[in-house]
């Protein structure tokens, strides 16, 4: 079976991809930059060359695949200034727009990546695959379920087509890095509920849900790609305060907040619990179901990690000269 992944050298894609060559498959890939590809991987993946914004997706990155995992896409998490909303709308709008092209009517299980904030931020019963989505006024909210939208269509020519919306995904260089960068300036979040609870998953799970899912009987329409326990945002504050313990914290405002960690914002003040049913009723077990330990493990290793030394600004002036 050959399987094609999109996105390949990104912090999910570079993990999957090795998990499928590990499992004895050969699997393609297609991404901005082959060379890093390469660099990455070893003989047994076959990287393509694609820029969806100006390019067609290569036919032959194509030819006899079965399974494609779309995870192409700029990350969610960080300052959302209007540039950054557009160009994380754009890269997933136009790629997926790109693949949906190439396959015209090819027939495969297309496996795509989407995120729990389709749903918004709000409160209520625990949400599950088979709850309705309620059109998001949100503007980000709504260009990710338009994609999912128009990747749902391909099953008009028989294909299958898996949503895998993910939370928040628990790894070094992943979450909760947005918010240690927080901390680390003196600054936090005003006090949410106590129920408010960030979606999110251990990067070792959420690269196990996608390699399953690949591999195994496909499973059509939405998956819930969180892990069963929620985390709750209290219960990270702390955390946080302890690997960065700064004097005169100031909290911020939710607006305020959302310019310095974008949808992370909105995560951690919802009381919206989302419950990965499908994953769970299917059979999958999540090696790491409380994410609070693996946020607790990403911040002790980060802490373990000397400390990049701090310049002054005179010292980075003229550095620079």
């Amino acid at each position: 079976m050959t399987i094609l992944i999109t996105g390949a050298t990104g912090l999910i894609g570079r993990a999957l991809a090795q998990v499928l060559v590990d499992s004895g498959l050969e699997p393609r890939v297609v991404t901005r930059r082959p060379h890093r590809a390469l660099e990455v991987f070893d003989s047994r993946v076959t990287a393509f060359e694609w820029h969806p914004r100006t390019e067609p997706l290569p036919a032959p990155a194509l030819d006899g695949v079965a399974r494609i995992v779309h995870l192409m896409g700029e990350p969610l998490y960080g300052p959302l200034t209007p540039d950054k909303r557009a160009h994380i709308v754009a890269s997933r709008r136009i790629g997926t727009k790109r693949l949906l092209e190439a396959l015209g009517r090819t027939r495969v299980h297309l496996i795509v990546a989407s995120s729990t904030a389709v749903y918004g931020y709000g409160e209520g019963a625990p949400l599950t695959e088979t709850t309705p989505v309620q059109r998001p006024k949100d503007r980000l909210a709504l260009a990710l379920l338009g994609c999912e939208e128009a990747a749902d269509h391909l099953r008009e020519n028989g294909s299958t087509v898996t949503l895998v919306r993910l939370g928040a995904v628990i790894a070094s260089g992943g979450f909760p890095d947005p918010l240690c960068a927080l901390f680390d300036r003196r600054m936090a979040w005003r006090a949410p509920h106590p129920e408010a609870a960030i979606p999110a998953i251990d990067h070792v799970d959420a690269v196990a849900l996608l390699a399953w899912l690949a591999q195994s009987r496909p499973l059509p329409g939405p998956i819930h790609a969180v892990a069963p326990e929620p985390l709750r945002t209290a219960q990270m504050e702390p955390l946080l305060a302890q690997a960065f313990p700064r004097r005169g914290r100031a909290g911020l405002p939710r607006w305020l907040l959302r310019r310095q960690v974008g949808v992370l914002a909105d995560l951690a003040h919802s009381r919206q619990r989302i419950v990965p049913q499908r994953a769970l009723d299917a059979g999958f077990v999540f090696s790491r179901p409380d994410p609070l330990e693996s946020v607790r493990a990403v911040l002790a290793q980060r802490m373990a990690e000397p400390a990049p030394p701090r310049r002054s600004p005179l010292g980075a002036a003229l550095q620079r000269t």
